[in-house]
């Protein structure tokens, strides 16, 4: 996705800064984009709608093959942190605990040390989140 989007850029770039038709009048800069860029944005509007997951940052604060455990973990971060996103997966044969949503790695590092308290094998994880679920956070 990155990759499509750099491209994206690189060429909206390219024909916009390779003298395209620009007017000015009365302040007001009136700029004619081709029909390629017009197509190419359009492409790009319904890249972003189609594709609904996108990579982010979650905290793994548990991995079992207990589902027991894994369900106690989960309820136990829930009383804790109501207002946390918490999903968990089954990757045959561990359960895993994931909390959170964020954007880069840097911004969920504060949270990582407090849970660490309570869940010490807490670790940050690469993951597949909604973007629904990035914006809502």
């Amino acid at each position: 996705m990155l990759k499509r989007l750099t491209f994206f850029i690189f060429v909206f770039s390219f024909l916009f800064l390779s003298g395209l038709p620009v007017s000015v009048a009365q302040g007001k800069i009136t700029l004619q984009e081709p029909p390629a860029v017009t197509k190419l944005m359009e492409d790009f509007v319904q890249f972003g709608k189609t594709n609904e997951n996108v990579k982010a940052w979650r905290i793994q604060i548990i991995t079992t093959d207990d589902r027991r455990e894994m369900e106690a973990a989960r309820s136990q971060f829930i009383s804790l942190y109501p207002y946390v996103n918490v999903d968990w997966k089954h990757i045959v044969p561990y359960y895993q605990v994931r909390v959170g949503a964020y954007d880069n790695k840097t911004k969920l590092m504060p949270f990582l040390l407090e849970l660490k308290k309570i869940f010490p094998a807490a670790t940050p994880v690469y993951d597949q989140i909604s973007k629904r679920t990035l914006v809502l956070k």
